[in-house]
């Protein structure tokens, strides 16, 4: 002990201090991978250790989207040709609308009504979604990870230089054909995707990937990364390339993302083309058949959960199992009517606030014209606030509808 007898007992305590401290940054890193492990997890997402940044997607995104290119974007000779050129005219008139009068609105929108709901972050689960990022990334931009499903396949990148050599106008009309309901009237009519993407129209137009990355980019996000994913038994996403599937595997594409003013966040988008309802449809297994499946919702640790333009499906009751973990699971919903049945919400166990005018189901879905909330709107039982924008079915402002439920 002699020979640590110059030591003060101040350079001692600052000594232990310093000794301590670094104890707790270790002890607090570990904490946070642990954290972020768990997290990992519990969403049944495995994500690869290193995190892969590549550029060529976010200018792919930007080239198909009619956007001009960022410096040394290897797609900058092409978009001199005369057919993106026209192209790229088109689709700024084509989106003048929706980004300098109606997405402002959304966003005004959103930070008066859902600051609650869009601050706690987290994953937002959007069944029946089709690649409807465009009001998902301006609704919920402070989530995480988004997870998007519906029918339609999830797509391939398109091979752009092949796609020049061959017939680059077509490919541009096929995506603006792909986006006219979207951007006119807020919603995707199923039986158009069917056709617009399914490779119909265009080949090389395969799935929601390539209308996903355009949204991406003309609502000022950067495509970070793209892989394509697979659902293995367990029910966890992995890696295509560390995974054998079969017939019966279902897909998914993952992409990473930040928002253009936010450089140092990086966000995931997941896609699955897979069926939602408990038993078999066109050939694809129900939640009753698919344990992958099944489990993988289950373990999503979502939030919030977004319904538009939803057919009324989970108002039949062979969609009961998705509808039910979705009530079980969820903190906050917001969707218009055609999500689930305005009864669901009317237990006691939701804060339940309206927005804009319940005019009823368009005549497509005129069986589902809902009493309890007709009433609710004309007797004011709960909360209602005006909604200053169109959105869903009834598009037009003044006739559309937003509920926002939180559990209590």
């Amino acid at each position: 002990m002699l020979k640590y007898s110059f030591i003060s007992v101040t350079a001692f305590a600052l000594l232990l201090s310093l000794s301590f401290c670094g104890n707790q940054t270790q002890t607090n890193k570990e904490n946070g991978q642990e954290k972020q492990a768990k997290n990992e997890q519990k969403n049944n997402v495995k994500k690869p250790s290193d995190i892969k940044t590549d550029r060529k997607f976010n200018d792919l995104a930007r080239f198909i989207a009619g956007m001009k290119p960022e410096e040394g974007s290897v797609y900058e000779e092409l978009t001199k040709r005369k057919e993106w050129i026209n192209y790229a005219k088109n689709a700024d008139a084509q989106w003048n609308n929706v980004i300098n009068i109606k997405r402002p609105k959304l966003i005004k929108w959103r930070e008066n009504e859902l600051q609650k709901v869009t601050e706690q972050g987290g994953t937002l689960f959007y069944p029946f979604s089709g690649p409807d990022f465009l009001h998902a990334g301006t609704f919920f931009p402070e989530v995480e990870n988004i997870v998007m499903i519906g029918l339609e396949p999830i797509g391939t990148l398109p091979d752009i230089d092949k796609i020049a050599k061959t017939n680059l106008g077509g490919y541009f009309n096929g995506l603006q054909r792909s986006l006219v309901t979207i951007l006119q009237y807020s919603f995707f009519k199923t039986i158009d995707m069917n056709v617009d993407l399914t490779g119909r129209v265009v080949s090389s137009i395969d799935g929601t990937l390539p209308v996903i990355m355009l949204f991406m980019a003309r609502t000022n996000h950067k495509i970070l990364n793209y892989e394509k994913m697979a659902l293995n038994k367990e029910g966890t996403l992995v890696p295509i390339a560390d995974f054998k599937g079969d017939k019966s595997t279902y897909y998914a594409t993952k992409i990473e993302y930040q928002r253009g003013d936010k450089p140092e966040e990086r966000k995931t988008l997941y896609y699955l083309s897979v069926n939602l309802s408990n038993d078999m449809y066109e050939g694809k297994g129900g939640l009753n058949q698919r344990k992958d499946l099944k489990t993988f919702i289950e373990n999503l640790d979502f939030k919030s959960v977004y319904l538009k333009s939803a057919s009324y499906l989970m108002y039949k009751p062979y969609f009961s199992v998705i509808k039910n973990i979705i009530l079980n699971k969820t903190k906050y919903l917001l969707q218009d009517d055609s999500g689930m049945a305005f009864n669901n919400f009317t237990n006691g166990k939701w804060d339940i606030t309206l927005f804009g005018a319940y005019a009823g189901p368009i005549s497509l879905f005129a069986n589902y014209w809902q009493n309890d909330m007709n009433t609710a709107y004309k007797q004011k039982k709960y909360p209602i606030k005006p909604l200053p924008f169109g959105i869903g079915y009834q598009f037009k402002e003044g006739t559309s509808n937003l509920i926002l439920v939180e559990k209590k």
